[in-house]
């Protein structure tokens, strides 16, 4: 079974070269760390809550299992490239000043490059670390809710219905009065001017057989006759107007009416979309207060852990205490055995398959007899004449 090498980095620290700095500050040097470490699990939390939003939103339209899986595997190794990484990079990088490494070109080219990558990945993080935090709180308020106002428009449309029947009611009595008043201005007139009529044509009769007298008469009839006519159009007229101004006050009125009442709909649906508003900008204002307080706690442990980590190699390089990394040899997991044998097995199994369908033999090497390894009768011929020979015999 072949393994390829495995090895793990083992650190080392060497005892404390500097005793009063050491027992100054070793009290305190653990504390530091595990603060530090803590900082960076704050950290990882909220970068881990970032991803999860964007990946979540991102993939809404996917199902729920592959958008959760996607996203657990984005949060594993987003926080495993910026919170391990970023911890070994400033190690590194803070071991490199306060021991005073950079000795040629070669030290300073990698260095530069370090230091880029890890100050790319500390903006990363602070701003995962304190926009996510913030948009998580800000993101769980609720959207602005559509205000219910089937009630007030039920309401209203009851109203308007009431309105609607008063106002034809009004108008059944306008239009019935104008209708009464008509006919009998019209009838009175009719009958006077009938009447006038009748008397024209009975003295017409008269002046036509000879009676000179009545001419005057036919004229004095027919002269009434127009001028009831001619007043009784002016009348008409003045009935027609008069219910035309009727109609546009019951329109004017009614439009009115119904205005006011639109005007109330609005102005209460207005109210209430204005309280749920108000309500909204309320929880808004509260998400958006709790989110800038946690950013700030979360921003200031990003930075925190950055110190921490810093501060851990300063006390190291004033201990005099230098970590020093050994390869050791790591023992395999069982799963890596099993693989590794798996994959010979195979690889055996099918090279036989294909020795076989070739027709080559193929000795593996290492292999032999089992026992002892006898010599040859001809080799053992040639070993008694050199024992001999060299014997004298």
């Amino acid at each position: 079974m072949n393994f390829k090498k495995n090895v793990k980095l083992k650190a080392r620290e060497s005892r404390a070269t500097n005793s009063d700095f050491y027992n100054l500050f070793r009290p305190i040097a653990p504390s530091i760390d595990i603060i530090g470490k803590v900082a960076q699990v704050i950290s990882a939390l909220t970068e881990g809550v970032t991803i999860w939003h964007i990946t979540q939103s991102e993939m809404s339209g996917n199902s729920k299992l592959l958008s959760i899986t996607v996203s657990i595997i984005a949060m594993i190794l987003v926080i495993a490239v910026l919170e391990l990484g970023g911890r070994k990079f400033l190690q590194v990088l803070t071991r490199a000043l306060v021991w005073k490494r950079l000795k040629n070109a070669w030290y300073i080219a990698l260095f530069s490059i370090v230091l880029a990558i890890t100050a790319g990945m500390g903006i990363l993080s602070f701003n995962l670390s304190t926009n996510g935090i913030h948009q998580a709180f800000v993101s769980n308020v609720p959207v602005v809710a559509q205000f219910d106002a089937s009630d007030l428009k039920k309401e209203y449309r009851m109203n308007v219905k009431e309105i609607s029947n008063r106002f034809d009611n009004d108008f059944k009595m306008i239009r019935d009065n104008y209708q009464d008043r008509l006919k009998s201005t019209a009838e009175n007139f009719d009958a006077q001017i009938k009447a006038a009529t009748l008397k024209e044509d009975s003295y017409n009769r008269k002046y036509k057989k000879g009676a000179k007298w009545a001419k005057s008469h036919v004229e004095k009839y027919a002269k009434a006759a127009g001028k009831l006519e001619t007043e009784k159009t002016s009348i008409i007229s003045g009935i027609q107007s008069d219910h035309s101004k009727k109609l546009d006050a019951w329109q004017s009125k009614k439009d009115k009416a119904l205005k006011v009442e639109k005007d109330r709909l609005d102005k209460a649906v207005n109210k209430g979309e204005s309280a749920m508003m108000k309500i909204h900008e309320s929880k808004h204002k509260k998400a958006s207060f709790w989110g800038n307080l946690f950013s700030f706690f979360v921003g200031f442990s990003v930075i925190l852990a950055f110190i921490c980590i810093v501060s851990v190699e300063v006390y190291r390089r004033g201990a005099g205490i230098e970590v020093t990394y050994q390869e050791e040899e790591k023992d395999r997991s069982i799963l890596e055995i099993f693989w590794y044998g798996l994959k010979d097995r195979l690889d055996a199994f099918f090279r036989r398959k294909a020795e076989n369908f070739a027709k080559v033999k193929h000795t593996p090497q290492g292999t032999g007899a089992i026992g002892f390894n006898y010599p040859s009768p001809a080799a053992k011929t040639g070993r008694d004449e050199y024992l001999t020979s060299k014997d004298g015999i």
